[in-house]
């Protein structure tokens, strides 16, 4: 039986980052081990926010491990896809509602829709929830709640 080597997941995250050769790293030292990353990431002026949130949620919520690290971007990314529905709706219903603007009233004004499962979250108007009632969470196709 032959023994393996763990994954460098220090050296994954920095060479699959988009253009991280701008990253204030120097990758031979900083990215030998999780530790040394994360050592870097945590002073005061390393620039980029979405590395060094990764490299941090992978070291405390993920354990440092390659299991915990996949699980730590999959949520992320779930938290992600939430946001961009979220605005992705509000700009369609913008352009919408700029499209038909009918003044001030109340039917026009917006709700924010959540789904309790996945929670991805979606802007409507009252004015189109009346028209085609309660929004289906675009993820899982659940009824979605008004917030």
């Amino acid at each position: 039986m032959h023994k393996t080597s763990k994954p460098n997941i220090a050296r994954i995250l920095y060479d699959a980052y988009p253009e991280s050769d701008l990253l204030p790293l120097e990758p031979e030292q900083d990215c030998r081990d999780l530790e040394s990353l994360c050592a870097k990431v945590r002073s005061d002026d390393f620039g980029d926010p979405l590395f060094r949130f990764l490299v941090l949620e992978i070291v405390e919520s993920g354990e440092g491990t390659l299991e915990g690290a996949v699980r730590v971007v999959e949520r992320a990314r779930k938290d992600v896809d939430a946001v961009l529905q979220a605005l992705l709706s509000a700009r369609a219903e913008h352009i919408e509602e700029s499209n038909n603007q009918a003044g001030g009233s109340p039917e026009n004004h917006f709700g924010i829709w959540r789904c309790l499962d996945c929670r991805r979250a979606v802007y409507r108007t009252h004015r189109k929830t009346a028209r085609s009632g309660p929004p289906s969470c675009p993820g899982c196709g659940r009824a979605m709640q008004l917030a």
